[in-house]
């Protein structure tokens, strides 16, 4: 059953890039801007986990998820020039973003140690298109799923009553048996923790 958020809830970033059509093969170029962007990451108060994912059939296309502790610590990191003129800009001079962004409003599973090879399912829920119980439902029925991993709903703070639901699956073959034919299927090809920090600096 999803557990429901009480107290400051965690945030989590949703970041959507198209490479242009200039970039359109700059895959690897990419991937390495993204290499940037996690080692400045790990080193932030409050971060939690950070993953690449890239759509098995539009190698243009790739998701940053980003888990912060809270929404200050999310604010801390990424509202400074560090972030801003290095970080952020590296990714965004090959790719155009789409970003949602807030509070976990309820969470399943866990996903533990390095996902590098399981399959996330990310769907984008307009205003009013589906009520937070609805989601939860969703994600409850998601949870009990061969090869479920973990997933959350977030409330969106750029679209004003928007969500996005997130669910990591096991392997493409129970991903893609787990999607909706709205939801965008991508694969986890990339992944830092705060854990896996804290390891590599002991």
């Amino acid at each position: 059953m999803p557990e429901k958020q009480h107290g400051p809830a965690p945030v989590t970033v949703v970041a959507r890039f198209q490479l242009t059509d200039r970039h359109k093969q700059d895959t690897a170029a990419f991937e390495e801007a993204f290499d940037g962007y996690r080692e400045y990451m790990t080193t932030q108060h409050g971060f939690l986990r950070t993953s690449l994912l890239r759509s098995p059939d539009h190698p243009d296309r790739h998701v940053i998820v980003t888990e912060w502790r809270d929404n200050s610590a999310y604010k801390a990191a990424v509202m400074v020039p560090d972030f801003l003129l290095l970080t952020a800009a590296g990714l965004m001079e090959l790719a155009d973003l789409v970003n949602d962004h807030g509070p976990v409003l309820a969470a399943a599973g866990a996903a533990e140690g390095d996902g590098v090879g399981q399959y996330c399912v990310v769907a984008s829920h307009e205003p009013g298109e589906a009520t937070e119980d609805e989601l939860l439902a969703r994600l409850d029925a998601a949870s009990r799923r061969e090869g479920f991993v973990s997933g959350s709903v977030i409330a969106s703070d750029r679209r004003e009553g928007g969500r996005v639901s997130l669910v990591r699956l096991r392997d493409a073959e129970a991903a893609e048996a787990g999607a909706g034919p709205d939801d965008e299927l991508y694969e986890v090809i990339a992944e830092a923790s705060m854990e896996g920090a804290a390891s590599r600096a002991a």
